[in-house]
């Protein structure tokens, strides 16, 4: 049975030196060489952001030309 009186999981944006995103639980430690970039926010603002960061990532704009 689910709690329905727990908070809802927060997540972390968290980005790499090669600048791709990942979806992070805000509750566990990040890994080492993915700092993070947004939140802590709900899942849905967190992929929001990634979404509108991603359309302006020139890897993604190079990529989406070929």
């Amino acid at each position: 049975m689910t709690d329905r009186s727990a908070a809802p999981r927060m997540f972390l944006v968290l980005v790499n030196s090669l600048g791709r995103y990942s979806l992070w639980p805000a509750d566990l430690d990040t890994p080492v060489g993915w700092p993070a970039a947004y939140g802590p926010a709900a899942r849905a603002q967190c992929l929001a952001f990634i979404d509108r960061a991603s359309t302006h990532h020139p890897a993604v704009t190079a990529a989406s030309a070929a």
